[in-house]
């Protein structure tokens, strides 16, 4: 793990000695095991990459995770074809008993937790809205893998997270950034949610005044009457090029001026609940403070991001189509 060369790389990050020791922070309610845990079924779709950058891919016997809807995951990670594919909003017992796994991860806002503990299964439940609870997830399930490189992983991540993340105060007179999940349906991302949180920690301030939590519906007569400085579009949210030809969205501030950004996507959303939310931070803060992206020294950022927390060479190509927001190159012809 050279982790001088991402504190080299990511932009506006100075050069600090990482600490040896990594943090041991037990999941809440679970035991660690005599044994790392070998067979692993993830059922929360965001969780699929912190394992992932852990180490612990090749343990994953049974997934939620698709490649249809995380094409980057399956491309960079091709041993997930291998595990079972689950059914996110139906965890079913016997299915699970079967794969034999040491540890099930599953979403703390689901009702599956319960049912499958009483089934004999060892279950972390999982989730976070804020950094600090997205860095407490990485430590706990990096205790939870019980090996050194998840332990050198998580630590090594706490430390520059937290490096990026105070470099720039919050403003509570930002320019007012509106998330948008998806066009249609009309969704967007209000407070209590981690996007809320990288909008702050960028330099803005949510235009979703009194929406609270992840994917809310709203009406664009909402979003006209909040008339955000900036649009963020999710990568697979829709097209943010139809806007401007729009007879009510070409009324709002952000597409009169030209500041509307598609948010770039990775092994899993860049904008959402993963490791990945560090590089989102540095996208959004130019993307706030400046109006555009340094892309030359992103790309450099990308590239080192995958290569010291993943393990993974991503080539610049590949790098340049993650910050586009596109899907991998087709190996056909």
């Amino acid at each position: 793990m050279k982790q001088s060369r991402i504190l080299k790389r990511l932009p506006a990050l100075t050069r600090l000695a990482l600490l040896g020791t990594a943090l041991a922070v037990a999941l809440p309610g679970n035991a660690v095991h005599a044994a790392p845990p070998e067979r692993i079924v993830e059922g929360w779709y965001a969780h699929n990459a912190t394992l992932i950058m852990l180490g612990a891919q090749d343990r994953i016997v049974g997934t939620v995770a698709r490649a249809a809807m995380l094409p980057w995951m399956f491309r960079l990670v091709p041993s997930l074809a291998k595990a079972e594919t689950l059914d996110p909003g139906n965890l079913n017992t016997e299915e699970l008993l079967a794969l034999h796994p040491d540890l099930v991860f599953v979403t703390e806002s689901g009702h599956a937790a319960d049912a499958l503990t009483r089934a004999g299964l060892n279950v972390a439940p999982e989730g976070f809205n804020r950094f600090d609870a997205m860095l407490d997830c990485v430590d706990g399930t990096a205790t939870l893998l019980q090996t050194s490189l998840a332990a050198k992983r998580a630590q090594a991540y706490r430390t520059t997270f937290l490096q990026v993340i105070s470099q720039v105060p919050t403003n509570p007179q930002g320019p007012r950034v509106l998330h948008v999940e998806s066009l249609k349906p009309l969704r967007v991302d209000g407070d209590d949610t981690i996007i809320d949180q990288w909008i702050r920690s960028a330099g803005g301030q949510n235009a979703a005044k009194g929406i609270h939590g992840n994917k809310q519906p709203v009406s664009i007569e909402q979003v006209l009457a909040w008339n955000p400085d900036i649009l963020i579009i999710g990568a697979n949210a829709g097209d943010p090029a139809t806007l401007g030809k729009d007879s009510l969205w070409s009324k709002i501030r952000a597409v009169q001026t030209g500041r509307v950004y598609r948010n770039p996507t990775g092994l899993f959303p860049w904008d959402r609940y993963g490791p990945e939310l560090l590089l989102q931070v540095i996208w959004a803060r130019q993307i706030v403070q400046t109006g555009q992206v340094d892309v030359p020294a992103m790309i450099r950022s990308i590239r080192s991001f995958y290569h010291d927390f993943y393990g993974i060479a991503l080539s610049a190509g590949d790098a340049q189509r993650m910050l586009d927001a596109l899907p991998p190159a087709s190996d056909t012809p």
